[in-house]
């Protein structure tokens, strides 16, 4: 029988596949071969125009200020080492290019020297817009070319108006001369980003030529144009550090910090100073401490604190007993102003596109809330509302400031004074998403809980008095911890924090407390005293009642300040104008109690006799410790 050839029989073993690397396959099966895996971890060749592009984007990233240089050239070295070439580069052409650069570039824009306005200072052009770089040796320098440019062209107008007018040597004496000379000056420093002394006037047609001569002599002057630079300097650096997103919740809330360790460096300098000096008795030499003196002083945080929780305190009370209602108003800039943006609570901030086409900053947006509520002020006076209380600025967590304000109305106006202020802080941007519920919020105040709701708002931004474990809103820190940096900010923008609104002389309160156990009934009368008696005792509540009231005009209050013009003279000539004590307006401005009897002058602080002997140096340079007995001796 022939053999069955549909025997089933087992297949043949297939060959092992060998996974060892570097080996070439020798299975029976070429498609068993190991191919190369899709995403290879080889990068691709780098292109001439990839590394043309990275070469522009570094020299960019070498012309920025050390500010930025440094930390933005660290991350770029960071990437480089840890993740290759393609991530570094894409740091570069992403972040840097795309996002940062036109953010610097319009933030140079708004603090370079403005060749349209005048080009007379051209040839300092190149320095002056190194200025966020500059140190102090090449600050100096500039300030003083600055200051011989306005020499040389105030001396050239002086001369050119003798040259036409040879018969009337007093020509330069007139308002009018000084005018106009006043007017080629100012643009020259206005093309410096440096708005001088009486601007405004000489715009409204207002000048003198004495108030002319008094801006010029600064203008003319090295010493104020380095107080300008420097100003200017620490503003533009950290307008840079805002645009880049170094102020912010996840970096540095409020302030950079640069500005922060700035501000502490001047007022570890300024201490220094004050223990260095002392202040001296010019009539019988008694000597003070400096130091202790300012601490008296509301220049010391703790005092000014309780100073102004006594003030918030006392105008609670008089709306209490006015039966006023109180409101806690909120007061916000549009998106424009923000340089960051968040999408909720927790998220990271993000560049906000708006604020790209302007490039504000936290001075911009103050200005914009203090025009805002110059059009809310007077739209009160004619329409005969009351309002009063106090107001608090305070920053968001990117810089941009915002106002707080605790705010007493009489219950039958309370909802004409809401409808007006809503109005005037949406007039601008009206439509923007959220701007309705964000930019103007007014909360009802309970009766009698007003300074308490509004004390964590002051201790904040003075120095985080009884804020032991609350957090922060803005940035999620803890309060205590921020308050340094809130008052870094106010202090490198100089915007004011803390503003009454309605109330009388805050200036006439602290001259009557000088005066203790001195009844002024005899010399004045009984109103007087009791505008005296109330500020000695710390009850402002007493104190605005004894002065008229709620929304007394300044020269109808019972009590006012007396300021008299010294025999000594500023830097500039001028006289100046000193408090010297208090005067009743309704008895006459000749009848005035001193609470300045005394002259002081700051000079450098005498060691005592104790302290000389203590420190007394050696009478000779020659080291005597020892005895030629001793053994360790030659």
């Amino acid at each position: 029988m022939s053999e069955n050839i549909f025997t089933q029989s087992s297949p043949p073993p297939l060959p092992v596949f060998d996974r060892t690397s570097g080996q070439s396959f020798t299975g029976k099966w070429w498609w068993n071969a190991a191919r190369p895996a899709l995403n290879s971890p080889l990068e691709k060749p780098l292109t001439h125009d990839f590394c043309l592009r990275q070469q522009t984007a570094l020299s960019r990233l070498t012309t920025l200020p050390r500010c930025l240089r440094a930390p933005l050239h660290q991350r770029y070295t960071f990437l480089l080492e840890t993740k290759g070439v393609r991530a570094a580069v894409n740091f570069l052409m992403t972040f840097f290019t795309q996002r940062l650069w036109p953010r610097i570039q319009q933030v140079n824009a708004r603090n370079r020297l403005n060749r349209q306005i005048s080009q007379k200072l051209l040839p300092e052009e190149e320095i002056f817009n190194r200025l966020p770089d500059l140190n102090d040796d090449s600050l100096k320098r500039l300030a003083s070319k600055l200051a011989v440019h306005m020499q040389d062209a105030f001396e050239y107008h002086c001369e050119r108006w003798l040259q036409s007018r040879p018969e009337d040597p007093d020509v330069l004496l007139q308002d009018s001369t000084q005018r106009e000379i006043y007017g080629h000056i100012a643009a020259m420093a206005l093309s410096c980003r440096v708005q001088p002394l009486y601007w405004q006037a000489w715009k409204k047609d207002r000048m003198t030529a004495h108030s002319a001569v008094a801006s010029i002599s600064r203008l003319v002057s090295g010493d104020w144009w380095e107080k300008q630079l420097r100003s200017k300097q620490r503003l533009w650096r950290e307008a840079l550090m805002i645009a880049c997103g170094y102020v912010s919740r996840a970096t540095s809330p409020y302030a950079s910090k640069n500005a922060i360790r700035d501000v502490v460096s001047r007022r570890l300098s300024a201490i220094n100073y004050l223990k260095q000096c002392q202040l001296e008795n010019v009539e019988s030499g008694e000597t003070l401490s400096l130091l202790e003196t300012v601490l008296a002083s509301i220049s010391n945080p703790k005092l000014r604190r309780m100073e102004l929780m006594t003030l918030i305190a006392g105008v609670e009370d008089v709306a209490d007993q006015q039966r006023d209602c109180g409101l806690f108003i909120t007061l916000t800039t549009p998106s424009k102003y923000h340089p960051l943006k968040t999408t909720g609570a927790g998220s990271s901030p993000l560049f906000n596109k708006k604020w790209d086409q302007h490039a504000f900053n936290p001075k911009d947006a103050q200005r914009y809330l203090v025009a805002v509520w110059a059009k809310i002020r007077t739209t009160f006076k004619d329409r005969n509302l009351k309002v009063y209380g106090v107001r608090v600025v305070e920053p968001h967590h990117d810089g941009t400031p915002h106002w707080h304000m605790m705010l007493f109305t009489p219950p039958e106006q309370q909802q004409k004074v809401t409808e007006v202020m809503r109005r005037y802080a949406l007039e601008e941007d009206p439509d923007e998403p959220g701007a309705a519920d964000s930019r103007f919020n007014c909360k009802p105040l309970n009766r009698g809980g007003a300074a308490g709701y509004i004390a964590k708002y002051v201790a904040k931004n003075i120095d985080g008095y009884a804020l032991d474990g609350e957090t922060d809103f803005d940035s999620g820190r803890l309060l205590t911890d921020v308050a340094t940096a809130v008052t870094s900010w106010a202090s490198t923008w100089r915007i004011p924090q803390f503003h009454a609104i309605g109330i009388p002389s805050v200036g006439a309160w602290r001259e009557c407390r000088r005066i203790r156990e001195q009844s002024l009934s005899h010399r004045f009368d009984i109103q007087v005293e009791q505008v005296r008696s109330a500020a000695d005792q710390g009850d402002f509540a007493g104190y605005i009642q004894a002065q008229g009231g709620i929304h007394i005009p300044r020269k109808e209050q019972t009590v006012r300040v007396a300021r008299q013009i010294s025999g000594e003279t500023n830097a500039y000539g001028e006289p100046r104008n000193k408090v010297v004590g208090i005067y009743a307006p309704h008895l006459g401005a000749s009848l005035i109690f001193l609470t300045h009897t005394e002259q002081w002058r700051i000079v450098r602080h005498r060691p005592s006799s104790a302290e000389r002997q203590a420190t007394r140096l050696p009478w000779s340079s020659v080291n005597n410790c020892g005895s030629p007995s001793d053994g360790d001796n030659p």
